[in-house]
């Protein structure tokens, strides 16, 4: 039989994912992982197509019909941590229904704990470790018979056993993979948290590198330590094409830190300019308040960057410290001012609940956030997920209190389902749920950020947009 893929982002809700109040805040985003692997499965001239379940609203009866009709013998599901549980169901769903086809599953939580997945769901036969592009193009030329040795970076059954095969490197080079096939995606669909977007415009994500070398202790680094990027044309050609292609206006630009090269970023920027792009589009973007200056954010304020996401995490030196963050609060500051002052907007991230943290270090937190006013802020439960330094740590001290995969979601506090699998000592459930709802209220609901918000409103969609915030911020009070 003629290998077959259809690769699945699985049935995982905005719901699943924020709760029942916040989802309606929550992106939709392409699974450009999902989109890069088929891109390089189409050049090798092996069909394939991408169901995407929550774009497309679908649940897993559906898409067990969509497989019936199409016939793919070869199913591929990416998978987060907080999505097991819907992953393990489709997996039981799928192989009542194909006795025969290969499921692989791949992703980040796969990554972190290849093998302890396959015990897990037993429906499963391979998982993929790291990068997909090349594993999946070489799976496709199997089935469940063959001998699956020589196919680096997976794990799979052997009879009773479960086997890893030898490493796979890196890809060194990412120009030798094609573009995603967004042409697979419903790309009408998508769209970005209201924060990273102006107006109601579409903004698509465009990924331009992989690899961090930094060393925080939250962070799981599936792409490796060694930052790798397309090269500027190829980033600019893809640029293009979205504009042509979709009419797009703004765009996300997406890295595993964007800025850790100087020289990269520098040249990103030139180029954006030199072809006339910094003209049609702007541009957000994630980066860290170590690596950059006041001349490269001015280059990127020229070159159309409008907003950037700090990752700030907390108000206390200690626990940066404790973190690996290897910035100073003072560092923070800094950056937040001189970002305000060429002219871009600030999203801003933190944590609540981090290792050893206090009820009076979460309050400063807030504080911190209040002080620093970005335009955005975000607050998180810390989730310590498998494959961080921070999950290794704690799973040796004892403190993991759940291995339900399904609960190692961010957004605990507006959930409210009660489930976290990690609680500093001295510290609950219900406190850090309630905080995390209290740092939302404490940053919104100031007066001077109203009447900012008003100010920009342009129209009735950010007047809407607005408006429900503002009501869900009060509704969390009763």
């Amino acid at each position: 039989m003629k290998p077959s893929v259809v690769l699945i982002n699985p049935p995982f809700s905005l719901e699943d994912r924020y709760g029942k109040d916040m989802k309606q805040f929550g992106a939709v985003t392409e699974p450009l992982g999902l989109a890069y692997i088929a891109g390089y499965l189409v050049s090798k001239n092996i069909s394939v197509r991408i169901i995407d379940a929550p774009a497309e609203k679908l649940e897993g009866d559906d898409i067990i019909n969509s497989i019936l009709n199409k016939g793919e013998n070869i199913i591929g599901i990416s998978m987060l941590t907080p999505s097991f549980g819907v992953v393990r169901e489709l997996c039981r769903k799928i192989r009542r229904a194909f006795k025969d086809y290969m499921i692989v599953l791949g992703g980040p939580h796969c990554t972190a704990l290849p093998e302890q997945t396959l015990q897990e769901i037993p429906e499963a036969d391979i998982t993929c470790i790291g990068e997909g592009e090349h594993t999946m193009a070489e799976i496709a030329g199997k089935n469940k018979k063959s001998d699956l040795r020589s196919i680096k970076g997976i794990c799979y059954r052997s009879g009773d056993k479960i086997v890893r095969t030898d490493e796979r490197p890196y890809i060194r080079e990412l120009d030798t993979i094609p573009p995603p096939a967004r042409h697979l995606l419903p790309m009408e669909k998508y769209h970005l948290t209201a924060s990273r977007v102006e107006g109601d415009s579409y903004c698509p994500t465009i990924i331009v590198a992989r690899g961090c070398p930094f060393s925080c202790t939250y962070c799981s680094r599936t792409f490796g330590r060694t930052f790798r990027a397309h090269s500027v044309n190829r980033i600019v050609e893809e640029i293009k094409s979205l504009v042509d292609m979709y009419q797009v206006s703004q765009i996300n630009i997406e890295a595993d830190t964007l800025t850790a090269k100087k020289k990269f970023i520098k040249e990103l920027c030139n180029a954006i300019i030199d072809s006339g792009l910094s003209k049609k589009i702007k541009w957000t973007c994630e980066s860290r308040v170590d690596t950059v200056n006041e001349e490269i954010l001015r280059l990127m304020r020229k070159a159309g960057c409008w907003q950037i996401s700090y990752g700030v995490e907390t108000g206390s030196q200690r626990l940066l410290n404790l973190i690996n963050k290897s910035v100073t609060l003072k560092q923070i500051e800094d950056t937040f001012r001189i970002t305000k002052r060429v002219g871009i907007t600030i999203r801003g991230f933190f944590m609540l609940g981090l290792p050893t943290e206090t009820r009076a270090e979460s309050i400063a937190t807030i504080e911190f956030a209040k002080k620093l006013d970005p335009l955005w802020a975000q607050f998180t439960i810390t989730v310590p997920y498998p494959g961080t330094a921070m999950f290794d740590e704690l799973d040796r001290a004892g403190q993991i209190k759940s291995y339900d995969w399904s609960s190692y979601n961010t957004w605990s506090g507006w959930k409210g389902d009660g489930e976290m699998p990690f609680i500093a000592e001295g510290r609950s459930i219900e406190e850090l749920a309630s905080l995390q709802k209290m740092a939302l209220r404490k940053f919104y609901l100031r007066p001077s950020v109203v009447v900012r918000f008003l100010s920009t409103v342009k129209s009735f969609h950010d007047l809407k947009k607005y408006f429900i915030g503002f009501r869900v911020l009060v509704k969390s009070r009763l």
